[in-house]
């Protein structure tokens, strides 16, 4: 069996996130390119809402909340680097994946300094996307738990701090 496979199998079969943090935005003026990615993403259970300007992918940010956005890096009313900031600023927690027909060196390494999880090259393979879009969900899901985590640590310090202090005014007379 193929190594690609074998991860991606392996991928598939992790806790995937909660119900609802299978959301993609893809944003991308190309609308037979967005019809074949959302038939892709649609078949692998995920919900995909499709946006072909900077502005329509602001607004359904705010709208639909995705956890992760696939954006091409040229679009008309902007580029996909500047789209990115204003995404990370509703929702900071979204993971995103910039795409590009015209890739070179610098605008990949611009990308990643911007904060992108992943840089794709056009046309991808389906294969190739799916395991870079369940790689992004792995990924998602691992920092919510490490958030959970964290909130339940703080949380059981804060119980035992309480305790601490009972015990101290028990043991320490007045």
């Amino acid at each position: 069996m193929d190594p690609k496979n074998i991860l991606r199998k392996m991928f598939r079969t992790r806790k995937q996130p909660e119900e609802n943090t299978r959301s993609i935005l893809v944003v991308d003026d190309d609308v037979s390119f967005c019809d074949n990615l959302k038939d892709i993403l649609e078949g692998e259970g995920y919900e995909v809402h499709i946006a072909s300007t900077c502005s329509d992918a602001s607004r359904l940010v705010r709208d639909k909340r995705p956890w992760l956005a696939l954006v091409d890096l040229k679009l008309p009313d902007g580029t996909g680097t500047a789209l990115l900031s204003d995404l990370r600023k509703v929702k900071p927690d979204c993971v995103c994946i910039l795409m590009t027909a015209y890739a070179d060196v610098d605008s990949a390494v611009t990308a990643l300094e911007k904060g992108a999880f992943y840089y794709l090259q056009k046309p991808m393979r389906p294969a190739e996307l799916l395991e870079i879009v369940d790689l992004a969900f792995e990924t998602i899901r691992l920092k919510e738990e490490k958030r959970k985590s964290e909130e339940a640590l703080i949380a059981r310090n804060k119980e035992l701090e309480e305790i601490i202090a009972r015990l101290k005014k028990i043991i320490e007379p007045s």
